[in-house]
């Protein structure tokens, strides 16, 4: 009987602790966006080396999103020019474990018309962050 009933708290204890341990680790959190920046170079890790708003006609605009969570997610961006009308649209699947940035960037084939132009982001089709830029 005494092994028996060792045994039994042995893995009555063993119980308690992975219950213990389930309640410790939290799942992971979706992806979200948590900042956006534009500028005119990117560095290795994809952030923006020197944020800006304004560019030049001949400009390549950058775009670092950063985001926090973890998972697969669609990361697209949707270029639209000084008229209103749509330039390009670019996606991007992600699947990051924790912190990270993505970059962006475009330059129109013959240049951008001057004027307030702007980039909208969204993640995995829902919510977007829109980031106003000027060309002179």
């Amino acid at each position: 009987m005494r092994t028996s009933a060792s045994s039994s708290s042995r893995v009555g204890a063993l119980l308690m602790l992975l219950v213990a341990c389930g309640a410790c680790s939290k799942p992971a959190e979706p992806v979200r966006i948590t900042a956006i920046e534009l500028g005119s170079t990117i560095n290795p890790d994809n952030t923006v080396s020197s944020p800006n708003v304004t560019f030049p006609p001949n400009a390549t605009v950058y775009a670092s999103i950063a985001t926090e969570g973890a998972g697969p997610a669609t990361l697209a961006a949707r270029w639209t020019g000084a008229d209103g009308r749509v330039i390009t649209e670019q996606t991007q699947s992600i699947n990051p474990s924790k912190p990270a940035h993505f970059e962006f960037h475009f330059v129109p084939p013959e240049n951008w018309p001057k004027g307030m132009h702007k980039v909208v982001f969204t993640l995995n089709g829902g919510g977007s962050r829109t980031r106003d830029f000027e060309i002179r």
